[in-house]
């Protein structure tokens, strides 16, 4: 057994509908707040945020954005995190689906998550500099450094 705090935090299924009829388990990706989870401090101007919005969501694999919607409790704008799964029992879930669900994405938002998440999990990790020569891994490395070289930017 182990004793560790625990702290209530926002969660949306993980788990292919498919699968979540019949698996134990169901993975959940945590919700926290925009800010906390993109580490992207909030435009003050609707314009700069719109921006914000269009573009960064579609380069940054590991956050998907929800807007604030007060009738089921996101004050501020939020954010689900893709670097964080927990799992909770499926029959845990279905005695307590009343409490537990407060809303739901809808239509096009669900497809544009199901898309998300699987961009994430098929995403190749590189080094952005990689096929940069000496010369522009310097003004990289200036800019978005440190970093290492590859043996060819030396």
């Amino acid at each position: 057994m182990v004793n560790a705090p625990i702290k209530p935090v926002w969660g949306v299924v993980a788990t292919q509908d498919c699968d979540s009829n019949h698996a134990p388990v169901i993975s959940i990706f945590e919700i926290g707040t925009f800010n906390e989870i993109t580490k992207i401090s909030q435009p003050s101007k609707t314009k700069s945020w719109v921006s914000l919005i269009t573009q960064k969501s579609r380069l940054n694999a590991r956050w998907f954005y929800l807007p604030r919607d007060e009738t089921i409790g996101f004050k501020e704008r939020m954010a689900i995190n893709f670097h964080v799964v927990f799992h909770i029992f499926r029959d845990d879930l279905e005695k307590n689906v009343e409490e537990l669900r407060k809303g739901k994405l809808n239509k096009i938002a669900f497809q544009h998550y199901r898309e998300s998440i699987a961009q994430y999990f098929r995403r190749y990790p590189y080094d952005e500099w990689y096929p940069l020569n000496n010369e522009e891994f310097e003004e990289y490395n200036k800019n978005k450094g440190p970093v290492d070289p590859f043996e060819w930017q030396k």
